[in-house]
């Protein structure tokens, strides 16, 4: 891979076989991706990772690049390519903590309150939901270079800006292994998935 994204993998490794709280270690974590981010190399690479319309960059359940994942801990890197006016769905990352940082490009980061939640499960589930209204509680223009650290059940949503957005994504697990929300902001109706379809590709 990318003596970047090596370096990266073995940071995470490091603060995994460490004994420290989560949410410690995924925000170290996020260090880590925003001095990865500075790599002329990543950024040139990213230019060539594939928008198919049937498959990325497509408003609704995107898909993801699958660059890594850890065969001890768990944890995955992850591409994303948004076209230009690209918009996501408002959703969580369920009980995952995950790291976004912003290649190339630009969008506007929401982040959403949740008012009158009815929860569907109990203990590290607790946060699946059958109904809940969202609020905008913030927005936030980025670009090139901005890491955000999304907590386990944090809803958010991503709008591109004019031109087509890359993003690195580190999971502390992989899409598929657990299960998040999706709301809609009018009605108040929740939907469960189990994240983005995986699709195998070589950061070399």
């Amino acid at each position: 891979m990318l003596k970047s994204v090596d370096n990266l993998i073995s940071e995470v490794r490091g603060l995994c076989a460490a004994k420290m709280t989560p949410e410690r270690r995924w925000s170290e974590a996020a260090d880590h991706v925003r001095e990865m981010l500075q790599d002329p190399a990543l950024r040139e690479h990213a230019a060539h990772w594939p928008i198919s319309p049937a498959i990325l960059g497509l408003q609704g359940k995107h898909a993801n690049l699958l660059f890594y994942e850890d065969p001890d801990y768990g944890f995955v890197l992850n591409g994303l390519i948004k076209r230009a006016s690209a918009r996501t769905t408002i959703h969580d990352h369920g009980r995952s903590h995950t790291i976004y940082g912003v290649v190339f490009g630009a969008e506007t980061v929401a982040h959403y309150a949740l008012e009158d939640a009815q929860s569907l499960g109990a203990g590290e589930e607790a946060g699946l939901l059958s109904r809940a209204r969202v609020r905008a509680t913030q927005e936030v223009p980025v670009g090139a270079g901005h890491v955000d650290y999304i907590g386990p059940w944090d809803v958010h949503a991503e709008y591109n800006g004019a031109a087509v957005t890359a993003a690195v994504i580190l999971r502390s697990q992989r899409s598929g292994t657990f299960v998040q929300n999706i709301f809609a902001a009018d009605s108040g109706a929740v939907e469960q998935y189990h994240g983005p379809r995986q699709i195998l590709y070589s950061l070399e």
